[in-house]
């Protein structure tokens, strides 16, 4: 994994068995804790924003093959780079506390796959993030807790959240 994080070398990583889902994109930290990776977009072909997740789920990884690189049509991966305070983040709790700022944040918790919350930190605990959510309309809504021990993925920065707080801002100025 060494010579792919330092090569930035796309990779898809497998979650089988423990859940159904492959992720893409180019991995910049792996530890016993954490991944960090570059989200690779499979709609715009393109890298778009980052993704923690936590490290005991995968179960597998692979580069991609000379087909799959042709498929990037915008290889914007440069843009990422030196971006996160990667030094300081070595687990889930040290990864949030480095995202604390972040206007908009995903996460997938370990009790529901199909479903995320979108929200920005607004209280944070060894064991604990507080969340103040917002909706697919892009209206703040209620706050929630989630145990730290429970989040699986975390996502920011993609075309998810952009999009959501665009939208929230265009609300404000009608």
């Amino acid at each position: 994994m060494e010579e792919t994080i330092k090569n930035g070398i796309p990779i898809h990583v497998d979650l089988a068995p423990n859940r159904d889902e492959v992720y893409s994109g180019i991995c910049l930290k792996s530890n016993d804790n954490i991944f960090i990776f570059i989200c690779f977009n499979d709609e715009t072909k393109e890298f778009d924003g980052f993704a923690i997740i936590r490290n005991f789920e995968i179960e597998k990884y692979r580069k991609w093959d000379e087909e799959e690189l042709s498929e990037i049509k915008n290889n914007n991966y440069s843009e990422f780079i030196g971006k996160l305070p990667l030094e300081k983040m070595n687990n889930m709790f040290e990864c949030l506390s480095e995202l604390e700022n972040e206007e908009l944040i995903a996460v997938f918790t370990e009790d529901d796959d199909d479903s995320y919350f979108v929200g920005q930190i607004k209280n944070l605990t060894e064991n604990e993030a507080e969340l103040k959510l917002m909706n697919e309309d892009a209206e703040w809504i209620e706050n929630k807790k989630i145990n730290i021990a429970e989040i699986t993925y975390i996502g920011f920065r993609t075309s998810i959240e952009k999009e959501l707080l665009n939208k929230n801002v265009l609300q404000h100025r009608v």
